[in-house]
């Protein structure tokens, strides 16, 4: 009889391929397995795998229960039994590993085999506090260390329970928020656990060490403590425990305000457990994943990612990861305005805690309830809810709850500064034992706020100065570019704080200070693409898992983008019903691309321009809106000028409103144009005239006569055609070549890209219903660049599909896309070009190498956008800039396909004659005018960026 001496790689592997149970038994037996210590010795593997591989540890169990009668070993049935509950359990199928576990013990008391029935305790310790059945777990830890303690402690069998044990409890101890009691357990099994010279059991301790310490604020500490335990789980290649560990990892990046390291480690968490059975291990990172894109203002793929955890967990029955899981749902509803949805998940989440007596997370959910209710406008409400939760908290005890509480009770306090500093004062005391960056900047923001308005002005500078740099710090360690893009979404009002304080005084460095900032609140993101401080191709490879999914998930957008365009007029309810699926569809997408995240490095975000860095831009016109006040900076080399007196941003949006009602009198039918044309130019400017007043008329003495100049527009201030601005008897593309820019730092860097002739050109075109004449367009274009000596490949048709498209934009001079345009208002990125065998979306051009190429886009609407928060306008135009474009032209809406052709005809016959840019746009909308004066024809063209 052997023990473990035949129990090699290979016999595992045939024991594993074996399908019938007899077969099994029988190689057992030839390889002389077919014994107690044989399957002891194969039950042994069984536990080092259910730390590396559950489903082969599960396996394993059924084995060598289904073997232990003809070996004559009834002992070994409980123990396969108790190894199979274990492997349910990390699988999160709890009520089945506790009947298991259960089971288990009665068949080791049958046998008499006292030790190891006790020993059943630790795993049944682990599913009730899992099930939230956490006084049951805590008696049998109790039980267990009890029985124990009277047992032959130099017993080393004795001694790992009672490890084991109070290693369990610490566990409980933590999911209950009872910190201190958790760090006395550990340090109680760390202490046992050395004394049997067990150094992977020593991983365990440092792993559930690190995560009380992150609750306590202690970061860097955790951060330690799980690096020194993956260490161990690296040696001793269990797998299972590097996942779990690199999620403990990532969530300490997170909370340090790391995001790309933190993602970084969710994703590498996320490989292994993919190779795993262990979907109850899964669907807690799928929950640190939501709550990382909360933390960055990716609220759709927070909610849908928090939906796909809620789902996966409460068929698990881990009552405090839904719990957590569902407090992050609400909040994310919260921030998206579902307020009915949000308080239902909220309340559920307060209800598991309160059944826990768990009170840091009840306190989290009730701080979250309180900004639900400031939202819905009930401050007495949200107040309520705030103080309650300040109640319930021990500063020592739980020192991160407290700071946060107080956080939000300084903001319902106000205008009461007193109150509101009281807390803030009690916020910082707690916030100097952590020093972390994303406690610090809003502390340092809520109180540079409040000596604003106690009129400090120097302390105010100092503080938001001191917020404004964490803030850049943070944003600055994100690799991914729509990362990027949202972090700043809620934060803007550091700088516009940091604006109108600057603003006060009026002196020139005071105005130069406050350019300043308004430029970092503008397309940082965009700059950062621009200048290569962000990646902006995807990092996943053409074979692994995201790349082929987002591949077959393209295809299938692109199919009912198609359906999509053809439903707009159609019945509503078909119209909203392919909306929820386009929107299913990008969400899914996105979240797939933002896996990917942590694989990219972040570059050092762009240097901003100070006025004499903008050399090259031409004179500018920047305008900023700070509450319902337009603001410019004109700006020529490194004189700058602060104008102030325009409209109110209010009236300026009304206006904005009533002329998209203009354009939408064009859908009318030609007959009903031709009747009333002078009527509807009449009424265009009068609208336009009225513009001129509101936001470019106090500007007007600044401005030399004539020339260039690109404006920066800000907010709604995008949606302004300036060009067509009417003084009462001329446009303002009568009297200056404009250009147009969304930061003055995006315009810096389009005028420095190199401008040499245009040598070869693409020009697409692919016509459908809706834009019947632009294959005729196109080929005009190609006749013209031919006859100008521009090489101009010409893909009309079945040939202007994607892959030839891709491959002729690069190291293309000049682009010319004519085909039809999809503006996504929801999701922006995903505004699309229609092409033969599908749509190129904005993300799918920020893959493309488009350096330094000038790019036509005549697609309807092409240069729409949403303005987004932080980071400006978001659409068409960006992803091709941010693709190294030095310059887009695009449409600002619908186009007559007669009156586009008319000026794409003069526009590149006057590039041919060595006209810049601008000046050729302005030319050709003055020569189409003398046809189609009204605005609507020959100005919805706009040239944003290289002149």
């Amino acid at each position: 009889m052997t023990d473990s001496a035949s129990l090699t790689d290979d016999t595992l592997d045939h024991l594993f391929r074996s399908s019938e149970g007899s077969q099994r038994i029988a190689y057992l037996e030839a390889v002389d397995l077919l014994n107690p210590n044989g399957l002891s010795a194969l039950l042994d593997r069984a536990m080092i795998y259910a730390r590396a591989d559950p489903a082969r540890a599960r396996q394993l169990a059924e084995i060598c229960a289904e073997a232990a009668e003809a070996a004559g070993a009834p002992s070994i049935i409980p123990r396969a039994i108790y190894t199979r509950a274990q492997t349910h359990a990390i699988n999160g199928e709890l009520e089945l590993a506790l009947d298991l576990i259960r089971f288990a013990r009665r068949e080791y008391e049958a046998l008499d085999d006292e030790l190891s029935a006790i020993r059943t305790n630790l795993g049944k310790i682990h599913v009730l506090n899992e099930l939230g059945r956490y006084d049951e777990a805590l008696e049998a830890g109790e039980e267990t260390l009890r029985i124990v303690s009277a047992l032959d402690g130099a017993d080393p069998q004795v001694g790992m329970i009672a490890a084991l044990a109070n290693m369990n409890v610490g566990v409980c101890y933590e999911t209950l928020g009872r910190y201190d009691q958790a760090l006395d357990a550990y340090d109680q099994a760390e202490a046992r656990f050395e004394a049997l010279g067990i150094p992977d059991r020593l991983g365990d301790v440092r792993n559930n060490r690190g995560i009380v310490l992150v609750h306590l604020g202690k970061v860097r500490e955790a951060l330690t403590a799980f690096e020194a335990a993956l260490a161990v789980w690296v040696a001793e290649d269990l797998t299972l425990l590097q996942a779990q560990t690199l999620s403990n990892i990532g969530e300490a990046h997170l909370a340090l305000g790391d995001f790309t390291r933190g993602l970084n480690a969710y994703e590498a968490a996320r490989e292994r457990f993919e190779t795993l059975d262990a979907g109850a291990e899964h669907s807690v990172l799928l929950r640190k994943s939501a709550d990382a894109y909360l933390a960055l203002n990716l609220h759709p793929e927070a909610i849908s990612t928090y939906r796909g955890a809620v789902e996966m967990l409460e068929g698990s029955g881990m009552v405090d990861q839904r719990g957590r899981a569902l407090l992050g749902l609400g909040a994310a509803l919260t921030a998206q305005g579902n307020l009915e949805e949000a308080g239902d998940r909220l309340e559920r989440a307060a209800e598991l805690f309160q059944r826990a007596e768990n009170v840091p997370m009840l306190v989290a959910v009730m701080l979250e309830l309180s900004s639900l209710r400031a939202v819905r406008g009930d401050g007495k409400g949200a107040r309520a809810a705030a103080v309650r939760a300040l109640g319930m908290i021990d500063p020592e005890s739980w020192p991160v709850e407290y700071l946060y509480a107080n956080l939000r009770l300084s903001d319902l306090h106000l205008p009461d500064l007193e109150a509101a500093e009281r807390h803030l004062s009690d916020a910082r005391r707690v916030s100097e034992l952590f020093n972390l960056p994303v406690i610090r900047y809003r502390l340092n923001s809520r109180l540079g706020h409040i000596r604003k308005l106690q009129g400090r002005r120097r302390e105010s500078e100092t503080l938001l100065r001191s917020a404004l740099a964490d803030i850049e710090n943070l944003r600055g360690r994100l690799a991914h570019e729509a990362i990027r893009t949202s972090f700043l979404a809620d934060k803007t009002g550091v700088y516009e704080e940091l604006i109108e304080l600057y603003l006060v005084g009026g002196d020139r460095d005071r105005i130069r200070k406050a350019f300043e900032i308004s430029e970092r609140a503008k397309s940082r993101t965009l700059a950062d693409l621009m200048a290569g401080a962000v990646a902006r191709k995807s990092a996943e490879t053409e074979t692994d898992g995201p790349a082929a999914r987002i591949r077959a998930l393209q295809a299938e957008l692109g199919a009912i983008y198609n359906r999509y365009f053809a439903t707009e007029s159609g019945p509503p309810e078909r119209w909203a019903a392919l909306n929820r699926q386009v929107t299913e569809l990008e969400g899914e997408i996105s979240r797939l691309r933002l896996q990917t995240a942590g694989r990219q490095t972040a570059g050092f975000p762009v240097a901003l321009g100070e006025p004499d860095d903008l050399a090259g831009s031409g004179p500018l016109l920047v305008y900023h809106l700070i509450n319902n006040e337009i603001l410019a900076f004109r700006i020529d080399g490194e004189r700058i000028r602060l104008v102030r007196g325009f409209a109110p941003v209010g009236e300026v949006v009304g206006l904005l409103q009533r002329l998209a009602a203009q354009w939408e009198r064009f859908k009318a039918g030609e007959a009903f144009v031709r009747r009333n044309l002078p009527a509807l130019r009449g009424s265009a400017n009068r609208l336009l005239e009225d513009l001129y007043r509101a936001c470019f008329a106090p500007v007007e003495d600044f401005l030399p006569e004539g020339g260039g100049m690109t404006i920066v527009p800000h907010g709604p201030l995008h949606q302004v055609p300036f060009h067509a601005l009417f003084d009462g008897e001329r446009y303002l593309a009568d009297r200056f070549e404009i250009a147009y820019a969304p930061s003055a730092t995006v315009s810096a860097i389009c005028a420095r890209r190199p401008k040499t002739p245009a040598r070869r050109a693409l020009v697409a075109g692919l016509a459908d219903s809706l834009v019947p004449l632009v294959e005729g367009e196109a080929r005009r274009v190609a006749e013209q660049l031919d006859g100008a000596g521009i090489a101009a490949e010409l893909l009309i048709g079945p040939n202007a599909n994607a892959a030839r498209v891709g491959a002729a934009a690069g190291g293309a001079d000049l682009i010319h896309l004519a085909c039809h345009g999809l503006f996504r208002s929801d999701n922006p990125l995903f505004s699309a070009l229609k092409l033969a065998d599908g749509w190129l979306t904005g993300v799918d051009v920020m893959e493309l190498d488009l350096r330094p190429a000038l790019v036509v886009l005549s697609a309807c609407e092409s240069g729409r956008s949403r303005i987004v928060r932080g980071e400006e306008a978001v659409g068409l135009p960006r992803a091709f800039l941010g693709a190294g474009a030095a310059a887009v032209l695009v449409s600002l809406w619908l186009v007559h396909d007669d009156a586009a052709a008319a000026l794409m005809s003069t526009w590149y016959r006057k590039l041919g004659e060595g006209a810049d840019r601008a000046a050729a746009l302005a030319e050709a909308q003055q020569v189409l005018r003398e046809t189609h004066p009204h605005p609507y024809y020959w100005a919805p063209f706009v040239l944003i960026g290289q002149r």
